[in-house]
């Protein structure tokens, strides 16, 4: 017998994980007075300062034609210090630097809980076949 949730489509699976993973960031990181999105540029510029449109060409996929949504988190970041931003090039702060290393052991604990229960190849297999998926569709 087919279980009727494994009937549902892909979309309906992406857009309820998408939801989830959102509201348990929210939830989450809502402690340390973060959204996901601005998780999302702590993590960036951890890596190296960007520019304003690198950031929001990264982070075109979460932003759901809601432009401003960057532009809040990105404020919102460089008002409590953790970021800064001069010549249009993003940067983290020292004290943004030091938050990003807390953060990062909150945002683990959730993939942790996420990831429950499916091996890393079962993960991995799931990010081929997404990342397949959209090489299809970008193709056409």
């Amino acid at each position: 017998m087919i279980n009727p949730e494994s009937a549902r489509p892909i979309g309906y699976w992406l857009k309820r994980l998408d939801r989830l993973i959102n509201a348990q960031f929210e939830r989450q990181l809502g402690e340390a007075g973060l959204s996901r999105r601005q998780w999302q540029l702590l993590n960036l510029l951890e890596d190296s300062p960007r520019s304003g449109p690198e950031l929001q060409a990264e982070l075109e996929p979460f932003l759901h034609g809601a432009p401003d949504e960057l532009s809040e988190a990105l404020s919102g970041l460089v008002t409590r210090g953790w970021a800064d931003s001069q010549d249009n090039i993003v940067s983290l702060t020292e004290t943004g630097q030091a938050q990003f290393g807390l953060v990062t052991a909150m945002v683990a604990e959730l993939r942790q809980a996420l990831t429950a229960g499916i091996s890393p190849e079962a993960y991995q297999a799931t990010i081929d076949v997404l990342a397949r998926m959209a090489a299809n569709l970008e193709s056409n």
